[in-house]
């Protein structure tokens, strides 16, 4: 009888810490959620249009060369930065001083990013360091700003930043496999590759989709250091979708804005699940 009674008063108290929580989604994320989808869905006279937006949206030229600008850089740039940080948790797991090297490493998530910025411009602006060598050396100078160059100058500040988190989940994913597996797999003669393959990249698995899916997520955020090197109309190269939306903030079209937010969220959606679906699957395999 009395723990029947406690029971109710446990669950009471439950809800009075979970509804400050539930009231803060609700406004910041549900009531917006819900009225970005119906500015998507309706004109500017409030008529409903089904997907007539979304069809005009695939139809803007600015939108397509954000959106394909955007998926570039994901293929380009989550893969390098996903095989170099495994590279380097690889080389650090059996050193000593692998967390003071983790801390070197994580400083460029610490650096603000006016700062990152800064010192990248330094490098490749037309009067930078790059292109002073060039000059002595008796080379022509690139611009690396204004040129198609400025991808591959965008893919290494996202590198830069996020190399070093992800070693160092890399590295954590280590810890989780056991020792003795590497020593059965030398005793039975597997190679170096062999090893790599059957025991490091199984165990490895529930990590390399924690760092993918971290890797898409930082992709995004590369926006502040782009935005801060190019400015609001940067060169077409790294024209983003963050752009696109920005200024059709500025313009104050909303319908625009709701409907290009509301389908990059149904891609992220959608993504998210083929990733989850993927790693169960692998998971079950192995």
């Amino acid at each position: 009888m009395y723990m029947s009674r406690r029971k109710p008063f446990r669950v009471s108290i439950a809800w009075v810490f979970v509804l400050p929580s539930l009231m803060g989604m609700a406004v910041f994320f549900f009531i917006p959620g819900v009225g970005t989808l119906v500015y998507a869905l309706t004109n500017n006279r409030g008529d409903f249009v089904f997907l007539a937006n979304f069809a005009n949206l695939v139809g803007d030229m600015a939108f397509r060369l954000g959106a394909t600008n955007s998926l570039r850089f994901i293929a380009v740039s989550v893969p390098l930065n996903m095989l170099i940080s495994f590279i380097l948790a690889s080389l650090l797991q059996n050193l000593t001083q692998k967390k003071l090297l983790s801390v070197f490493f994580m400083l460029p998530m610490i650096i603000p990013s006016g700062s990152v910025v800064f010192f990248w411009n330094v490098l490749f602006a037309d009067n930078g360091a790059i292109n002073s060598l060039l000059f002595r050396a008796g080379m022509s100078t690139v611009p690396w700003l204004a040129s198609d160059w400025a991808f591959y100058v965008v893919v290494l500040v996202f590198l830069q930043r996020n190399i070093g988190f992800n070693m160092v989940l890399f590295l954590s994913g280590y810890q989780f496999i056991p020792k003795d597996y590497y020593e059965m797999a030398k005793m039975e003669g597997a190679g170096a590759f062999a090893t790599l393959r059957r025991v490091t990249l199984i165990y490895m698995m529930p990590t390399m989709f924690i760092v993918f899916m971290m890797s898409i997520i930082n992709s995004f955020r590369i926006f502040r250091e782009i935005y801060l090197l190019y400015g609001q109309y940067p060169h077409r190269s790294v024209y983003m979708l963050q752009h696109f939306m920005n200024n059709q903030f500025l313009f104050a079209n909303m319908q625009r804005l709701s409907v290009t937010a509301t389908a990059i969220s149904a891609v992220t959606v959608v993504l998210v699940w083929g990733i989850f679906t993927g790693q169960r699957k692998m998971s079950d395999n192995f």
